[in-house]
């Protein structure tokens, strides 16, 4: 009886390695985090916050928590358009 193989992610030849460039996301990514959240646990005073249009008075942790969540969902987008953009024209 011969195995039958479907291409999935186990059928690699890769088990066991690390894909470096992932851990190093990674990496960057907890350090980033984790600066933020000391960064926000000392800046707890009340701030009014102005752009554009928009004015909010709220505490200081809170806009930057905004600002980060913002911050990673553009990164995310702008990842995703580049890597479709890529696919599109041959992976060139």
């Amino acid at each position: 009886m011969s195995e039958v193989t479907d291409g999935g992610p186990w059928d690699d030849d890769k088990r066991g390695t690390v894909d470096k460039s992932r851990v190093a996301r990674f990496l960057v990514a907890g350090i980033a985090i984790l600066v933020a959240v000391v960064f926000m646990a000392q800046n707890n005073e009340q701030v009014e916050l102005n752009f554009l249009v928009f004015n909010v008075s709220t505490r200081l942790w809170v806009g930057m928590l905004v600002t980060l969540v913002l911050g990673a969902l553009l990164g995310q987008g702008v990842a995703i358009l580049w890597t479709r953009r890529k696919a599109r024209r041959g992976g060139s």
